[in-house]
């Protein structure tokens, strides 16, 4: 696990960063962009590790790019795949490409075409760096070092339910009936959730166990949804740290909405809970070719979190989505980083979502 922690921003070694070749006009291809330049290639495997791609015979490197040759196995996704043709069906109407012609369909396939590399690199981080927020979360922090049993409650959307990641093992809730089921997937390369990750490094880190970790992560809920049922599915469980992880679901909102949604959940929660401390965590980025999601709030609710965090005491931020813009700065295309193509993180994206978690919280 330590190496899917090794924060990107920090490490000379990046592992399993995925690529994805993608089939465009004219039968071109593009794709292959890493984050830095390699200095070695370590392994370049496909997505399950099971078929390795040789130098030269599959590859070639041409500075930050990974180049396919012409008798290459690499896969390559073709477009049709997930552009699909627009009809009007009014239950993809949301999903319709910028042109209007075409629709992206939800494609959790993806994973197939998306190959994992793993290389060293000389290059130095020069972009956004998360900050360590652990000093505004003071009760937490003392609970951790004194080694006290902690209630540690996740709450948020599908991308916190673990939709996606190879290794989910979550007991999750139904936005529907509130009921609690499993959500489970098993494939390699069997990467835990975000939430998984982050429980299982704060307890290695710490140095024990007495840690309950809480999934109530609800596959296409909202803040409002989230205040609504705050009460109901939140304090029962007693918490000593939230993760609040809303905004995927309402990204057009207005930053006045997203805000009083975010103050509702919080202050509903400390009525029964008043020490609880919170991190709000900001989404990664959706898919920038669907048109309902150009010109997004997800910026702004992110800069809405960062004022709460101002003007609340025990709050702090995770700025995900700030890492995530900072990773498309860097060159990395959507289809490298998505685990639906659509706004659902791959396990690389699960990997930056714990590591951008764990610098908040110190660790």
């Amino acid at each position: 696990m330590t190496q899917w922690l090794q924060k990107v921003w920090e490490s000379d070694t990046v592992f399993e960063e995925p690529i994805c070749y993608l089939q465009v006009e004219n039968n071109n291809i593009i794709g292959g962009n890493l984050l830095y330049a390699p200095s070695k290639i370590l392994k370049i495997v496909s997505s399950d590790g099971s078929y390795i791609y040789e130098e030269g015979k599959d590859y070639a490197v041409c500075g930050n790019k990974i180049l396919r040759t012409d008798k290459s196995n690499i896969p390559v996704l073709p477009r049709s795949t997930y552009w699909i043709p627009y009809t009007g069906e009014e239950n993809t109407k949301w999903l319709r490409i910028r042109g209007g012609e075409y629709y992206a369909k939800i494609f959790p396939e993806i994973y197939q075409y998306q190959v994992l590399v793993s290389y060293q690199h000389q290059e130095r981080w020069k972009g956004y760096i998360p900050e360590n927020m652990a000093a505004l979360l003071p009760r937490t922090r003392n609970m951790f070092t004194k080694k006290e049993h902690v209630n540690f409650v996740f709450y948020g959307d599908s991308i916190t339910a673990g939709w996606e990641a190879s290794g989910c093992d979550e007991i999750v809730i139904d936005v529907n009936t509130l009921k609690k089921f499993h959500n489970y997937c098993h494939r390699p390369p069997y990467i835990p959730t975000w939430v998984t990750l982050v429980t299982t490094a704060v307890k290695e880190h710490y140095g024990y166990d007495d840690i309950t970790k809480i999934n109530l992560g609800a596959g296409g809920s909202s803040s409002s949804w989230g205040n609504t049922n705050a009460a109901e599915l939140v304090n029962p469980s007693h918490p000593d740290l939230v993760i609040l992880a809303f905004g995927m679901n309402n990204l057009q909102d207005e930053s006045e909405k997203y805000e009083q949604e975010i103050v509702g959940i919080i202050t509903t929660i400390r009525r029964q809970n008043p020490e609880c401390e919170f991190l709000l965590v900001s989404p990664m980025i959706p898919n920038p070719e669907i048109r309902g999601f150009i010109n997004n709030k997800l910026a702004k609710h992110e800069e809405v979190l960062f004022h709460l965090q101002k003007s609340m005491s025990g709050v702090a931020v995770a700025p995900v989505n700030s890492v995530f813009y900072e990773l498309e700065r860097y060159g990395k295309q959507y289809l490298d980083i998505t685990g639906n193509c659509i706004n659902h993180p791959n396990d690389f994206s699960v990997r930056i979502y714990a590591q951008t978690i764990l610098s908040a919280l110190g660790i």
